[in-house]
Formats: structure tokens, C-alpha cells, sequence
């Protein structure tokens, strides 16, 4: 199981930038972006929006199934943007992310796609879209934190597994994770790690975050054997590790229970609106950072 690092915003870089991982982490059966979740389509837009709110990204339209945010760029990423669509005689770029929504059964179908578009000198819009492996995970990875589930039978051919539990743990500038659970029969138990071994080195790389721990095992799948650097009660140590790769994801998504009574159409349409309007407002200092996270929770039904 892929560790999980608190707080990490999963954000698609731009396509002309260095790649975060160059292979496919997961590889859906119909082999786009997509993941499933057990709720209505209009709860789904609402917890997207919240996650797009957390990542600093900008909600610019919501239909009850389709959601488009806005990632700005930054001043490195827009000349790089504009340099990817060929024109210096332009707009800034912008990078857009969308997520259509489509139910069977009480189960949402998500699938995102995303592009950098800008504006040119006599009105046409120029644009391109991402796509491959850099863009596929990270929005896979976004998806999943917002509570998306792979589809049955989507398959992870690239990157080795260990087999633990873990949580996150922060190593002066660098991320590691402890080992809450070894699981029997695993890649890490025939190596002899143990549950409390934190982790900072897979395959000779250190990760910052999650996009450098997918780099990690990657790198690992590369060879039949590949080292873990660990310590373990205030000792250094090193296992090598026999390669294994993650199994066809087998856990079926059951749709949640509704309530008898659902909310009215318009009342379920206008989370994200409400969530834009919370997030202008701390933007704007009428609300503290502690005020907006109360009324964000209190909105999504957490509270």
C-alpha cells in the first residue's frame, strides 16, 4: 500500500516541465483518468470542490455533473506554458482541470481530463491538452483523496510494492513513512522489516513527497531485488527486498445509503457556488482561517 503523506496537494505540472513519474502507476480497464465513488454524482461535485478549494485552485463552473477548476500558474510555469503553445503574443496561459460525473446505480464515474489554454492576439483561443503518464497520476492521486476508489480490475504493472501499512512521518527536509503493519507474506517481511521502521530510502531515492515516493517504486520495478534504507530504533539499517508488484485492485465499490429524503435538486447543485462564496470571503479577511474550515465542514455534512 502506497504511504500517505498529510496534506499533499497533488497538482499536474505542466506538460513541457520534467516529468514526476514517467510510468503509469495505475492503469485503469478502459485506460482513461477515472475513478469510482460510492455517492450521488451532486455529492461527489461537492467533495471535488472541496479538494480543488484545499489545493488553492480556483472553482470556475459547476453543473450537478461536471465540475472545472482553475490551477494558477506561476510566473516559471506560465513562460513555460507559453513557450508549449507557441506564442509570445498572447494572454498568461491557464491551466484547467475537469471532472464529468456520471452515475449507475447510486456509484459515480469520474473521469478528468485537463489542458493549458491561453489567449491570442485577435481572440482564438489556442490549447493543449495533457495526457500520459505525468498527468495520469497525479490526478489519479487527487481523485483518490477526495475519496475515489480504482475500478475493479484496474492493474499497477509499474511500480513494486512492499506490502505494509503506513503513516506518514516528516524527516527534516525530506518525507519518510513508519511502518504501522506487515503484511503476511509480503515483499517486506521476507526482507525482515518490522512494524515501527520508518522508512526514508527506496531504491537509492529519498521523497519529498508523494510524486517522489511513486518515482521510488518505479525505480524499484526495474530490477528483481532493490534496497530499503530504514531505521530502526535510532539504528541505520538496509533490507533488500525481492520485487513484487501490486495485485489487480479486487474492492468492489458499493454504493452508500441515501436518505429517504434527498435534498432539493438546487440545494445539492450550489455546494461548490457556497464553497467559492467561504473561500472569497476568508480571501477577503471577513473570514479567519478557523471560521472557514468550520463552515466548509459544516457544508459537506462533516460536522
Amino acid at each position: 500500500m502506497r504511504p500517505v503523506f498529510v496534506a499533499a496537494a497533488i497538482v499536474a505540472a505542466v506538460q513541457a516541465a520534467p516529468a514526476i513519474a514517467d510510468k503509469y502507476f495505475a492503469v485503469t480497464p478502459s485506460g482513461a483518468a477515472e475513478m469510482l465513488f460510492p455517492d450521488k454524482p451532486e455529492i461527489v461535485i461537492g467533495e471535488l470542490s472541496a479538494k480543488c478549494i484545499d489545493a488553492h485552485w480556483t472553482i470556475t463552473s459547476t453543473t450537478s455533473n461536471e465540475l472545472v477548476c482553475e490551477d494558477p500558474l506561476n510566473m516559471g510555469q506560465s513562460i513555460l506554458g507559453q513557450m508549449l503553445l507557441g506564442n509570445s503574443y498572447s494572454t498568461p496561459p491557464h491551466r484547467y482541470f475537469r471532472f464529468n460525473v456520471a452515475e449507475v446505480n447510486g456509484i459515480s464515474r469520474v473521469q478528468a481530463s485537463g489542458w493549458i489554454e491561453l489567449q491570442m492576439a485577435f481572440g482564438q483561443t489556442k490549447r493543449s491538452d495533457f495526457s500520459g503518464a505525468q498527468f495520469q497520476n497525479n490526478i489519479m492521486a487527487f481523485m483518490e483523496s477526495a475519496g475515489g476508489k480504482y475500478p475493479l480490475g484496474t492493474t499497477f504493472p509499474n511500480n513494486a510494492v512492499l506490502g505494509v501499512q503506513t503513516e506518514g512521518v516528516q524527516l527534516g527536509k525530506y518525507a519518510g513513512f513508519r511502518v504501522t503493519q506487515v503484511d503476511s507474506g509480503s515483499a517486506a517481511e521476507k526482507a525482515g522489516m518490522k512494524v515501527g521502521d520508518v522508512v526514508n530510502s527506496i531504491a537509492g531515492r529519498q521523497f519529498k513527497s508523494l510524486n517522489d515516493y511513486l518515482n521510488a517504486t518505479a525505480k524499484a520495478a526495474e530490477t528483481p531485488t532493490y534496497s530499503v534504507q530504514f531505521t530502526r530504533d535510532g539504528k541505520s539499517m538496509t533490507a533488500v527486498v525481492e520485487r513484487a508488484f501490486r495485485p489487480p485492485f479486487s474492492e468492489k465499490v458499493v454504493a452508500k445509503e441515501q436518505p429517504v429524503q434527498a435534498a432539493p435538486a438546487s440545494a445539492q447543485q450550489s455546494v461548490a457556488d457556497e464553497l467559492q462564496k467561504l473561500l472569497t470571503l476568508k480571501n477577503e479577511g471577513v473570514l479567519t482561517e478557523e471560521e472557514f474550515e468550520a463552515q466548509k465542514k459544516k457544508l459537506l455534512g462533516e460536522q
